[in-house]
């Protein structure tokens, strides 16, 4: 009798486990379904995007073009607040702090997200705990270009020029970790330039340097240096980005001068705080890409000196980590530290 209940306990047991993974598969079923259901009605109020950077950055520009073109999709306001400070760190911090429901966005760029977490002693985030890379967007054209004072127009003869004169060659940029910083100190060791590192708030303020010949150098964004090269205010002798520009289609870029030259391209991109709904992560994506698609939007980009970049959320995301790593060795090899 004993051995008959315990083979009854024993099959109650089994159909009760058995029913209880197919409550748990179906709960599981109608919790995705949800999820799903759901996402065509994101966003059902006003989207708010963090930017890391001033008012008429090179990135604020960007992210008013785009947030032009999500609001008219989405049918919701996609308002535009400015948090500079921070070498781009401090947008980042503020964007942290809120909750991740898909209505605070934050646009940044490679220098907050995958440089100064090197530099800084404190970003007071972890990139790669804290956020979601949602899509990157652009990246702008880099150019360096020479005070006409020297009387050099190519890359060559300015490594000639400083190997002769080693003390005679300056170089600025917008700060110690900078994108144009990490490009020049790398040029500096592929090509055997002599030049030395001076450090401004501004790239606007190194580029009035330049033109009045108190600093040679300067390499940054094509937004900021293109209308003094049209100008002839000073000259270009290489494109930083990976093809050259369809702005200045006859200056070769840095990978043509040196094979095999990787230089730091600044991706421009959407991040969203860490437990965003994946479901609202890839609609963000799918509407962003949509719209850099457009050939009106590619021409607005292009004229404000950026190209457009596109890929799944996936691929945004390993090259986050992949350019965390690459540019984490990098800073401690050039023993960078802002404090």
């Amino acid at each position: 009798m004993s051995g008959k209940n315990n083979e009854f306990e024993q099959g109650f047991m089994q159909k009760r486990s058995t029913l209880f993974k197919v409550l748990l598969g179906a709960a599981i079923t109608v919790s995705g379904s949800v999820a799903l259901a759901n996402e065509p009605n994101y966003p059902a109020k006003p989207v708010r995007m963090i930017v890391s950077y001033a008012a008429g950055n090179v990135t604020d520009t960007l992210a008013r073009i785009v947030g032009d073109g999500l609001a008219a999709r989405w049918g919701q306001p996609v308002t535009i607040e400015n948090k500079p400070g921070s070498g781009g760190s401090l947008g980042a911090q503020v964007a942290v702090k809120t909750p991740p429901d898909g209505y605070t966005l934050l646009v940044s760029a490679m220098a907050a997200m995958a440089i100064n977490p090197h530099v800084y002693s404190n970003v007071g985030y972890d990139v790669r705990k804290d956020f979601v890379p949602v899509v990157s967007m652009a990246y702008p054209d880099m150019i360096m270009v020479l005070t006409p004072g020297l009387k050099i127009d190519s890359l060559a003869k300015l490594v000639e020029f400083g190997k002769a004169n080693p003390a005679a060659l300056n170089y600025g940029t917008a700060g110690n970790g900078t994108v144009p910083h990490l490009n020049m100190e790398q040029l500096k060791a592929r090509s055997g330039l002599v030049a030395q590192h001076v450090p401004y708030k501004a790239a606007a303020a190194v580029l009035t340097d330049l033109i009045g010949g108190r600093v040679q150098i300067q390499q940054e964004a094509s937004s900021v240096l293109l209308p003094q090269v049209k100008a002839g205010k000073v000259i270009p002798v290489a494109v930083g980005s990976q093809v050259r520009s369809k702005q200045l289609p006859d200056v070769p870029t840095l990978s043509e001068l040196y094979p095999g030259f990787e230089p730091v391209t600044p991706w421009l991109g959407i991040f969203a705080p860490a437990g965003t709904s994946p479901a609202i992560v890839e609609k963000i994506n799918r509407d962003v890409r949509e719209i850099l698609s457009r050939p009106a939007i590619q021409k607005q980009l292009s004229d404000n000196g950026l190209t457009v970049s596109d890929g799944p959320q996936k691929q945004f995301e390993a090259t986050v980590r992949k350019d965390y790593d690459r540019l984490g060795a990098l800073v401690q090899k050039m023993n960078l530290k802002v404090d």
